[in-house]
């Protein structure tokens, strides 16, 4: 009998009594499919003694349709007669700061590069490749505690460097 209910005709009868209870075209489709999905989940409890599967299957139509409007009812919609400015800020640098940022990027490049190599070749590796710490040492047949003591020394290298550059800037 399932293969009866489920065909073609059944889902055209179904989305004519949508259409007869007041569903808005667009959303037909969608409640029968609703339809046909609640039918198909309750055969089990389908009695045919009791009503024929049209009228089985109209009186689901007419459940689902009525929750339909039932949440339609409770939906507000607000019209605006004019859309309101949505203007977002452009969250990309500026001219001045990608100047700014290159100059500052070219000062730092230079910092690194009056590092000692090892100093330079750690920093680099560390900040700029990301390798953990762990890879470092491993690289450089290092314990990790030595790694991380090298490192320090590398970064207080490069503070020192751009302290003294920072001082010797005009004020």
């Amino acid at each position: 009998m399932p293969g009866r209910l489920f065909r073609e005709e059944s889902v055209r009868a179904v989305l004519g009594w949508l259409r007869r209870l007041g569903v808005p075209r667009d959303d037909q489709p969608d409640l029968a499919q609703e339809v046909l999905l609640s039918a198909f989940t309750s055969l089990s409890r389908y009695d045919p003694a009791r009503a024929a599967p049209a009228r089985w299957m109209n009186r689901i139509a007419v459940h689902v349709a009525a929750h339909y409007h039932e949440r339609q009812r409770h939906r507000r919609e607000v019209l605006l007669e004019e859309a309101p400015d949505l203007a977002v800020a452009d969250e990309r640098p500026g001219a001045e700061e990608l100047i700014g940022s290159e100059q500052q990027r070219r000062l730092v490049r230079s910092w690194i590069d009056a590092l000692a190599p090892e100093h330079r070749a750690l920093l680099l590796d560390r900040h700029v490749e990301e390798i953990p710490m762990a890879e470092i040492a491993r690289r450089r047949g290092l314990p990790r505690s030595t790694a991380y003591k090298h490192h320090a020394r590398a970064l207080a290298a490069f503070v020192e460097l751009a302290q003294l550059a920072r001082e010797g800037e005009p004020g």
